[in-house]
């Protein structure tokens, strides 16, 4: 009489099933939408399915488990393999659960929430986007609260020099610029505008940026506006991207004499330095070296 085959637990073979598809769907929506142009709102429903498919899997895994441990049917490797891919699949989004939920539910910063940057260039924005409207004063209460150091930054410089330093800034982030519109003086004054977007790291969702710069011969003001194309929260991702805007800027503001200042050195008699918009003497001072500890410190 020969022996029966051992009954494999139906659960524990749809686990393993369930979580190599979801991972598998995970992957290949992560590659094409960063790689090949998938629109996000379609990747944001199959990354909304993989993971929901990999929950599914934990638990049908975790039933077929105590069922195993009760009978002693078969199945307790498929049923493993099905609770570790789906854990490992949760894992991510729990991590950045975790990290950020003490952040607002916000999805658009700016410096200046009474009178935010407009976004010009509406075309960009695909179908069933955010609205480049500003939420408004619920947005900026939270936003407050969270990122109290998002603030106008001023500048001793002509509007025009601000607009120089803000573009090298931009370009030093390798944004990608869509509007570009220098600042108008004399009568028909107008301030200076940019208009850039960033794919996420990781992702790569588009969050859009928009840069206005105003002010006068001797003063200017720079403030600037992210906001997430897609989803009602951005993980903080605005206002870290705004914090790096204007590190750079005063970086280059450092590194950078104004025009005021070199007309003082070539009445002086002095070269202009490379550091801190200070002056150095031609004598005992290369300002090319003076200059040299942010080139190594950006990586130049």
């Amino acid at each position: 009489m020969g022996l029966e085959a051992t009954p494999t637990v139906g659960a524990a073979r749809w686990s393993s099933r369930v979580a190599l598809f979801s991972v598998a769907l995970l992957l290949v929506t992560l590659i094409l939408h960063r790689f090949i142009s998938l629109p996000s709102p379609l990747a944001i429903n199959l990354f909304v399915v993989g993971l929901a498919g990999a929950g599914l899997a934990v638990l049908l895994g975790l039933a077929a488990m105590i069922r195993i441990w009760v009978t002693g049917y078969a199945g307790a490797g498929s049923a493993a393999l099905g609770v570790l891919l789906g854990t490992a699949a949760l894992l991510g989004p729990a991590g950045y659960g975790l990290a950020y939920y003490h952040l607002p539910w916000i999805n658009d910063v700016t410096t200046d929430p009474a009178h935010p940057p407009a976004f010009a260039s509406l075309a960009v924005r695909p179908a069933g986007a955010n609205s480049v409207t500003y939420p408004g004063q619920a947005f900026a209460e939270l936003q407050a609260k969270a990122y109290p150091d998002l603030r106008t930054l001023e500048l001793d410089r002509s509007v025009e020099e601000a607009f120089e330093l803000v573009e090298e800034a931009v370009r030093r982030l390798r944004w990608s610029v869509m509007v570009e519109e220098p600042p108008m003086t004399g009568k028909d004054a107008a301030p200076g505008v940019i208009e850039a977007t960033e794919q996420t790291l990781f992702l790569g969702f588009t969050d859009d940026i928009v840069i206005r710069i105003s002010g006068t011969p001797t003063h200017a003001k720079v403030d600037a506006r992210s906001a997430s194309r897609f989803g009602s929260f951005d993980l903080g991702q605005n206002a870290a991207r705004l914090r790096r805007l204007f590190a750079e800027i005063r970086a280059r503001a450092e590194v950078t004499p104004s025009a005021a200042m070199t007309a003082a050195a070539k009445e002086k008699g002095a070269t202009p330095g490379t550091k801190s918009g200070g002056l150095f003497k031609r004598k005992g001072v290369d300002p090319r070296k003076a200059g040299s500890r942010y080139g190594r410190d950006h990586g130049k």
